[in-house]
């Protein structure tokens, strides 16, 4: 089975299990959702530079060897998936469960043009198609996400919270150039 049929049969069944939803006026929510995104990526940002910045750590009274990568790469996971919700909101969609998204965005963004109306077309070609690079991005911070929100031990490194940052900023601003 090629995998764009693989897709489509999930996405009919999370249709059938209302985890995806599919009504005209989930567009409206399309700016909402890149405003979140935005919002979301700031604070995944300001964390860093607390966790990074001495001075900051003085200024809000925290212990030197205070630091919250695990909190960075969750901020930057839920930044990422708020981009993916307002690229479903232009299709049409809203997602209840993270996988439904995953794969919505494969199905249209990646492997199928088809579906989108002329506009969304001429946006997608102009910006190019979301690559899978960048949705197997958006898994691996969503791995990262889970383990430093779920794990009571991760050894959550700075090195991990600055990569979550990167390719958030880049999933981001992705979803941003094809929405335009």
């Amino acid at each position: 089975m090629k995998r764009v049929d693989f897709l489509k049969r999930k996405i009919e069944k999370y249709l059938e299990k209302e985890q995806l939803l599919e009504d005209d006026e989930y567009s409206r929510l399309e700016k909402p959702y890149l405003s979140k995104a935005r919002k979301n990526f700031a604070i995944a940002n300001l964390l860093i530079k607390i966790s990074n910045e001495d001075d900051i750590k003085k200024v809000l009274k925290l212990a030197a060897d205070f630091d919250m990568f695990d909190w960075v790469i969750i901020a930057a996971y839920y930044a990422m998936y708020t981009s993916a919700l307002a690229a479903l909101s232009k299709l049409k969609f809203k997602s209840k469960s993270h996988a439904a998204t995953l794969a919505v965005l494969e199905y249209y963004y990646v492997h199928q043009e088809k579906g989108l109306e002329t506009k969304h077309l001429v946006k997608l070609s102009k910006a190019h198609r979301l690559s899978e690079d960048l949705i197997n991005k958006l898994i691996q911070t969503k791995t990262r996400r889970e383990t430093a929100q779920y794990d009571a031990t991760p050894s959550i490194s700075r090195e991990n919270a600055k990569a979550a940052i990167e390719d958030a900023d880049e999933f981001i601003t992705r979803i941003e150039e094809i929405l335009k």
